[in-house]
């Protein structure tokens, strides 16, 4: 009997046309990685197949979403589609310890392998689209006034991510000298401790990482989710104070 034409070699359901639109490449990186990413996925398992998988942790409209190209999608759905396209699950060796919530199946597959080297270089590709669309998103905020700047304490949501950022680094053992540990990142650091900026969720990511290093007992996908679920709270916090302190001018 043939093989059901919309089965890829190893029985598993293939890809079927992607149901979001299909990005303009030309129209920049976040458009450009979209694309890529569904090339990539061109003729490999399907999105709904990988999205009623035991272990995925992420919605279809979510996997859909990060192949549209309109915005930058989370970590977690990226990798989650990249296990699949990139990787080979069916390679992972399942005794392979990775405190990497996010990306921990990467180590599981065989050093120097293809998929090995080309999920690495997925991943690579990710996390600088993330720091570059923050940078983007940044200059884009400073730009826009569409009304007069108003003033505001720190709310206590964002003192809090602050509390938990500087716990972080005192476990480090490397407080006083933060240099030491964040090198050239250190006055992005200071300025968050500063309550001047919210990281993003690329530098969550970041900050967990410089830390883990030095408290053997991390677990950084705990560290990651708890700080950046923090962040969110501290964003959307200033925002509510923002638009008490307007509504008060009026």
């Amino acid at each position: 009997m043939s093989r059901d034409i919309n089965c890829c070699a190893s029985g598993r359901p293939r890809e079927m046309p992607a149901r979001p639109r299909i990005p303009d490449p030309r129209k920049g990186p976040l458009e450009k990685f979209a694309f890529d990413l569904r090339q990539l996925g061109a003729g490999k398992v399907a999105v709904s197949w990988i999205a009623d998988q035991e272990d995925t942790e992420v919605s279809r409209p979510a996997l859909y979403a990060a192949l549209s190209g309109t915005r930058l999608p989370n970590g977690i759905t990226v990798s989650t589609l990249l296990r699949w396209w990139a990787g080979n699950p069916d390679e992972e060796n399942p005794d392979a310890q990775s405190r990497d919530w996010i990306w921990g199946w990467i180590p599981r597959l065989p050093a120097g392998s293809d998929a090995h080297t080309q999920a690495n270089e997925w991943k690579q590709r990710y996390l600088r689209l993330s720091r570059d669309e923050a940078k983007r998103r940044s200059a884009r905020d400073r730009a826009w006034k569409p009304t007069p700047p108003v003033q505001i304490e720190t709310p206590r949501e964002q003192q809090l991510l602050i509390e938990e950022i500087k716990g972080l680094i005192e476990r480090t053992g490397l407080s006083q000298d933060m240099w030491l540990l964040f090198g050239p990142e250190t006055l992005r650091i200071e300025r968050y401790l500063s309550g001047r900026v919210i990281p993003s969720y690329y530098w969550t990511y970041q900050i967990v990482q410089y830390c883990a290093d030095f408290i053997p007992d991390l677990h950084p996908e705990e560290e990651t989710d708890r700080l950046a679920v923090a962040a969110e709270i501290a964003r959307r916090a200033r925002v509510r104070e923002r638009r008490i302190a307007r509504n008060a001018l009026r």
